[in-house]
């Protein structure tokens, strides 16, 4: 075992990954998703949540929904898009329960709150993947032998708007203006999350601490710090991967946002 300030250093270490970047990484994302979807709104009309948004609010409701399920929670109603909204204010919604007894129900909290800001960012992933025929390679930037190395992020970025801009280039139009309507129905409403989604997340984010915690400990004892080292550097360079690339896509979506409006 490594000694007492090495063990500070990796429960320290798997709190800020495992808990501090996630929530962090999704408020960022969501106060930009919050103003693509504002501008949504005032510049094409309030319907064109529906007509443009469509796509990223039925995403962004089928990942509260699909990590309710996946923690036990008792989903009563699902509706990936309202198209009467203006009665009720809801574009979508998921209503759930849980057994407050469960600290696995109570757990989930956390990832369902957080979840339309992954299952967004794995769309978007997929499709441009499948349509402009590249994907980000970020094995790369993980260091098995050290902790998170912050330095390479500035690559990372360069990495995603290289990515971006191959596919653009090497893809036939019509997987162009086909991908680019898909990520802007995604990034341009699915990733504002609510009041609410992260009221969810605020009930679920104590039992996630301890939980952190307690893997922590069973790590240092049973002297796994190697491969949980390996797994929160992947861990973490996803999340800014998603992160980048989720901002990157919703200024896209704002700039042709603004275009339509003056169309």
């Amino acid at each position: 075992m490594v000694n007492g300030n090495s063990n500070w250093e990796l429960i320290v270490e798997m709190l800020l990954v495992f808990v501090l970047t996630p929530y962090l990484t999704a408020r960022v994302v969501s106060w930009a998703g919050h103003i693509s979807k504002k501008m949504l709104v005032e510049d094409l009309g309030p319907n064109s949540q529906l007509a443009v948004g469509g796509l990223g609010v039925a995403i962004h409701e089928l990942g509260h929904a699909a990590f309710a399920f996946l923690f036990h929670h008792k989903v009563t109603h699902v509706q990936l898009l309202n198209f009467h909204y203006a009665a009720t204010g809801n574009l979508g919604s998921v209503e759930h329960s849980w057994n407050q007894k469960s600290i696995y129900q109570r757990l989930g909290n956390f990832f369902i709150g957080l979840a339309p800001f992954y299952t967004c960012s794995m769309a978007i992933f997929l499709l441009q993947k499948f349509l402009l025929g590249n994907s980000l390679e970020f094995t790369k930037y993980i260091n098995q032998n050290s902790s998170l190395n912050l330095s390479e992020f500035g690559n990372v970025f360069n990495q995603i708007t290289n990515s971006f801009i191959t596919g653009l280039t090497n893809a036939s139009w019509i997987f162009i203006i086909i991908y680019l309507i898909l990520a802007v129905m995604i990034a341009s409403t699915g990733y504002d999350l609510s009041r609410e989604d992260f009221q969810t997340v605020n009930q679920g984010i104590l039992s996630w601490i301890v939980v952190v915690i307690v893997v922590a400990v069973l790590t240092l004892l049973f002297n796994f710090q190697v491969p949980m080292t390996v797994f929160m550097n992947g861990f973490f360079v996803l999340s800014i991967i998603f992160l980048m690339q989720a901002i990157l896509y919703v200024v896209i979506s704002i700039l042709l946002i603004g275009i339509l409006s003056f169309l």
